[in-house]
């Protein structure tokens, strides 16, 4: 017996998260930890660890003690904390700074995450920048050891860090991106107050940001970008052949190998582009798939003419289109709001979901690039809202917003991919997959009947299959990078310039591509199975509640719905 219980276990690790990682706590919506910065050390890493193994430990000891419904939860759990375990051996840490993410992109959004409205905010905003100099030198620290291990990224990795850094040291501190949160500081605090905060916050740019990334700019230019890793794939570092296996199950949650994960996607390309033919046929053209496909990219009646026409479309598809249908194949919509607001810079993709906080202090929002309006073809959209709103992330995202759900289920830390395997999960398959699933539910509501429409659904897809292919090929199977522009060039209607950003996506965070397309098949599977053993008993909502209620590893995510077969059928 143990005097230990499920609800301490969880409280204690979610208390330990917020406190190992205050960045996170600050995404997560707690206001703890807001004054200071997570320790970035090897030693760090090794303590969490071996705080891990400890939080294993006493899982396993309530595993013979809790009921049928506690050990549910235990599972999910256990595969939060092992996720970090098994992963700790391939030293995720050691790539924390890409083109992607990084202090230079990412610390400017601690005050996104949590804007500063009292003098408390704004003092625990500076303390951060003050700590910024010796933040910096830990991160340093681990890059360094991380060249002395022959652990470096790629360059392709690293295109334009260095100006990104430079950047924050130039121009006047009243323009800086750090001094934005303090700009209107006079009118939550009066005149006084806030004079003497805008004061501290230049002190604190100046002397704390801006020395950091001096320091960070210097290190990078000088001594990282030149020992950069010579061949794109991942497998060619040192143990790197198991560290791509072990994103592989990171960001799929299974055990397929990188020759089967090529296979499938060989073969997901073949059938899609077979179904993209019947549609050209079905158009009454008469061209081949390569020529129907130039003619889409040449045609600019096929995109938006404006920033305000992209935004509508956004609002009419979600709005009148998806939303009055979702209770024909959920049981509720989601509780939370949903904002659709513009991307703050033309460098992001063409729509991206964050999801808010559970307390509703941060509503969720869809993202869309607004700058790129010209680029973003119309037959896409239906698939693409579908996808990031409804009922793709945002109905599964406030779905897990649930008041009986602990903490750890809640909130997923959608920052530092870099770090996978070294890392707790991000689920890639479910969460994308569920994504990616939520595009074909388009038939299921009836939002494919004009043919362009589903065609877009399929031009989504057969660029999640082609990842499959080029992310194998470039990782495992001795790929160039040049060869895998070509190959996604051949076979999907993205432009050239969007296709190279893809793939040092694809080079700079191994596997995680591959998600997606692995995600969708396997929810594909289990509805098809689910379909057929149960007949007339198949309840699609019920369906979706199973799934929905399973978020995390595929393996966990299956037995539910075996689990909700056997009960359907003794019922």
């Amino acid at each position: 017996m143990t005097d230990d219980s499920l609800d301490s276990l969880l409280s204690d690790f979610w208390n330990w998260r917020l406190q190992q990682s205050p960045e996170f706590a600050t995404m997560a919506g707690s206001k703890l930890y807001n004054h200071i910065l997570e320790e970035f050390t090897e030693a760090r890493f090794e303590a969490d660890f071996e705080a891990c193994k400890v939080f294993l430990a006493r899982a396993k000891a309530l595993g013979s003690v809790v009921g049928s419904e506690e050990k549910e939860e235990l599972e999910f759990f256990e595969a939060e904390v092992e996720t970090f375990v098994e992963g700790f051996p391939h030293g995720g840490y050691f790539f924390p700074i890409n083109y992607m993410e990084g202090v230079q992109v990412d610390f400017q959004r601690l005050t996104e995450w949590a804007p500063p409205s009292d003098l408390k905010d704004f003092e625990n905003v500076i303390a951060r920048y003050r700590l910024f100099p010796a933040y910096i030198k830990q991160i340093v620290g681990v890059m360094q050891k991380a060249v002395s291990k022959g652990l470096t990224n790629h360059a392709c990795s690293m295109k334009g860090v260095v100006d990104k850094c430079r950047e924050h040291l130039a121009g006047e501190i009243q323009d800086s991106v750090f001094f934005a949160p303090f700009k209107a500081v006079n009118e939550l605090l009066g005149d006084e107050a806030g004079s003497k905060v805008q004061e501290e916050a230049r002190e604190a740019i100046t002397d704390g940001m801006r020395l950091g990334f001096s320091i960070l700019a210097d290190f990078l230019e000088k001594e990282y970008v030149p020992a950069c890793r010579k061949d794109v794939a991942v497998t060619s570092l040192p143990g790197g052949q198991e560290l791509y296996k072990a994103c592989l199950r990171f960001h799929t949650s299974t055990s397929l190998t990188a020759e089967e994960i090529h296979q499938r996607g060989l073969e997901e390309v073949k059938r899609i582009e077979d179904e993209m033919r019947i549609i050209i046929q079905e158009l009454g053209l008469k061209l081949s798939l390569e020529e129907f496909i130039k003619q889409l990219r040449n045609d600019k009646q096929n995109f938006y003419g404006s920033a305000e026409e992209l935004l509508g479309a956004f609002h009419t598809i979600i709005w009148d289109r998806v939303d009055p249908q979702l209770t024909k194949i959920f049981k509720a919509k989601p509780k939370g709001a949903l904002e659709i607001t513009r991307t703050p810079l033309a460098d992001y993709p063409a729509a991206f979901y964050i999801a808010g906080t559970s307390d509703g202090a941060r509503p969720s929002k869809l993202f869309v690039n607004t700058h790129k309006f010209d680029s973003q073809p119309k037959y896409e959209m239906v698939s693409l809202s579908l996808h990031e709103a409804l009922p793709g992330h945002h109905l599964q995202g406030d779905y897990i917003q649930r008041d009986d759900w602990p903490e750890f289920r809640k909130v997923m830390e959608d920052r530092a991919y870099s770090q996978a395997p070294t890392r707790f999960p991000i689920n890639t398959a479910y969460v994308e997959g569920w994504g990616l699933y939520s595009e074909t539910l388009g038939h299921d509501l009836g939002l494919y009947s004009d043919p362009m429409d589903r065609y877009g659904h399929l031009s989504e897809e057969i660029f999640r299959a082609c990842r499959l292919v080029v992310d194998t090929g470039m990782h495992a199977l001795g790929w160039s990078r040049e060869q895998a522009v070509q190959y996604m060039m051949d076979h999907t209607a993205a432009s050239k310039e969007n296709i190279v950003g893809e793939v040092d996506r694809y080079v700079t965070w191994p596997g995680q591509a591959v998600g997606y397309k692995i995600g969708q098949m396997k929810i594909l599977e289990l509805r098809k199975r689910a379909e057929q053993e149960l007949g007339e008993k198949f309840d699609i909502k019920e369906f979706h509640e199973v799934v929905l209620k399973a978020a995390g590893p595929l393996d966990l995510l299956e037995r539910k719905v075996d689990e909700h077969i056997k009960r359907t059928l003794s019922s």
